[in-house]
């Protein structure tokens, strides 16, 4: 703010325009505070630590050691390269639901920072999201090689497929984080139930296990569930090397337009309060 300008008011300005393409844009504009707000993200976390960025790597890994042994040594279930599996399903909730976990506290977190400087508000979790997408692209990058390597599997046109599926599910998470954190910073009790319902979800959708071991009643509507359809469509692509069902790409298409439509509307509508409430 230049001297002798007045502030703008909360609710004015280019992101609270009456279209969702303003949002859009004004991220577009403010891309730079984006990619430093995630960068310092990821230099806070690991500051004075000696592993440092290992430690994004440590923790899933240590995460599929016990989900391998419980499930495929103690549960036996029945699958070749089970830990293939596990972690082309393991690592994208892991980010989904880390990203969102971490967007509640975007707002009120900064409090003191949305009192004195104008900007976007869509950046806050806009960048916590996108620090956890950074993450997730280097866990893919180091383990998904070294798993192809050690498990056989054939390296597959379909990994392809990956790139525009990582695209849908950044957006589809960038849109209930921009739902999430205006709640947060209004309503505080959000946080922990979006903590429960992570952890509940997480067991309804087929990360741990195939849809295959659902029964067949159910799995049309496995299906047409977002996360599920986001969970199917990352096996299809990098462990079973095939083109994801006509309804499983729908329900992600729609599901991601709709996200990222409600979560900018929701953004904008709940904003203006933030001064006062954070």
């Amino acid at each position: 703010m230049t001297p002798g300008t007045a502030p703008r008011p909360e609710g004015r300005g280019v992101v609270l325009g009456p279209s969702s393409a303003a949002g859009l844009g004004a991220l577009f504009r403010y891309r730079a505070l984006v990619y430093n707000l995630a960068q310092k993200d990821l230099k806070l976390k690991y500051r004075d630590s000696v592993l440092g960025v290992a430690w994004s790597l440590l923790n899933p890994l240590l995460t599929l050691a016990v989900y391998t042994f419980a499930f495929h040594t103690v549960l036996r279930v029945q699958m070749e390269h089970y830990a293939f599996f596990l972690l082309v399903s393991l690592l994208p909730w892991n980010f989904f639901s880390s990203s969102l976990l971490a967007s509640t506290g975007s707002i009120f977190q900064n409090a003191q920072l949305i009192r004195k400087v104008y900007f976007p508000r869509e950046v806050l979790p806009v960048a916590t999201v996108l620090f956890g997408f950074a993450q997730l692209l280097l866990a893919l990058a180091v383990f998904l090689p070294l798993l192809a390597l050690t498990s056989t599997l054939p390296v597959r046109w379909t990994f392809a497929l990956a790139i525009p599926l990582l695209l849908l599910h950044l957006v589809f998470t960038v849109g209930l984080a921009l739902v999430l954190a205006p709640l947060t910073a209004l309503f505080r009790d959000v946080a922990h139930l979006t903590e429960v319902a992570l952890l509940l979800l997480f067991w309804v959708t087929p990360v741990v296990y195939p849809v295959s071991m659902v029964p067949l009643r159910l799995q049309g509507l496995l299906e047409a569930s977002p996360l599920a359809a986001f969970t199917i469509a990352y096996q299809d692509v990098l462990f079973f090397a095939r083109v994801p069902d006509r309804t499983v790409l729908l329900t992600i298409l729609v599901a991601t337009a709709v996200s990222l439509l409600v979560g900018l509307l929701v953004f904008r509508r709940l904003s203006p309060a933030f001064a006062e409430r954070v």
